[in-house]
């Protein structure tokens, strides 16, 4: 999986339709299949283009997730822009800034498999947990069920996360 992360772009979009390729090639299998007229085949092709790409995506988003899950280590972390997934084909977004390794790092996520962003606003006057992969800071999350009021919070998770990643960090 690294070595498909450390592509150029060029050579992962060569990958999505060489892969795209071939499943359409294997659809001629398919009875009837190569009678189909030409608008019909283009748009086989391009919903096996967009089904491999978000293949890929989830596959990716999988990967980032597992290497936190093997190496991790917290922050606190402050919300610096929140956008709720509230309404039709929206989804959450969250920007936060934490310090790792005597740097301060911005990141952001929008909502998925892994971590729900809340519908209502959180208070963004206090911190929350950060939990990000301890040899790639960038690689990192928000917690929203995890709020840090005073410096009590912070020593009780890291405690709490001693002994492992709790059940309720991520959703899947």
């Amino acid at each position: 999986m690294e070595f498909f992360l450390d592509l150029n772009i060029f050579f992962k979009i060569i990958i999505f339709l060489l892969v795209t390729l071939v499943l359409f090639r294997l659809c001629y299998f398919f009875e009837g299949f190569s009678t189909f007229k030409f608008p019909t085949l283009l748009g086989i092709f391009v919903f096996l283009l967009i089904a491999v790409i978000m293949f890929f995506g989830a596959l990716i988003q999988t990967h980032f997730v597992i290497r936190i899950k093997e190496n991790y280590a917290l922050a606190e972390g402050k919300i610096t822009y929140y956008h709720s997934g509230r309404g039709r084909g929206q989804t959450g977004k969250v920007e936060f800034n934490y310090v790792a390794d005597d740097e301060l790092i911005s990141n952001s996520f929008t909502e998925n498999s892994f971590v729900e962003i809340p519908e209502t606003k959180p208070d963004t006057t206090i911190s929350y947990l950060v939990i990000y992969e301890d040899s790639l800071p960038e690689n990192s999350y928000l917690l929203f069920n995890y709020p840090i009021k005073d410096s009590d919070d912070m020593l009780e998770y890291e405690e709490l996360f001693k002994k492992g990643i709790p059940e309720d960090v991520f959703v899947n």
